[in-house]
């Protein structure tokens, strides 16, 4: 458990292109109980012609906690603005098996 792992979660300004949006995107790991939530990143993200996304990048350090199968879920959550779609900005990473 020395190195943290990383997980890039991207972003699309995809619902209006017509401002910048401030988007919090929350980190959660599963646990035998529920999700938990480890950590959260705030960031505008701007309009772009290109549909360039923004990353928003953590780093997840395990513990022993964690051993066995995990999944860690994102949620990205508009600020200041009601969001036409909501059920777009819910994902879950795929298991990770967390061993010694």
């Amino acid at each position: 458990f020395t190195s943290p792992v990383g997980y890039t979660v991207t972003a699309l300004n995809g619902s209006t292109k017509v401002y910048a949006e401030t988007v919090t995107v929350e980190l959660y790991k599963s646990t035998p109980s529920g999700y938990i939530l480890v950590n959260q990143q705030t960031k505008i993200v701007p309009v772009r012609s290109d549909n360039r996304m923004t990353d928003f990048i953590f780093n997840y350090k395990f513990t022993t906690a964690d051993i066995g199968i995990m999944t860690f879920r994102t949620v990205a959550i508009i600020q200041g603005y009601r969001d036409a779609r909501p059920a777009d900005n819910t994902a879950i990473s795929m298991p990770t098996v967390v061993s010694r």
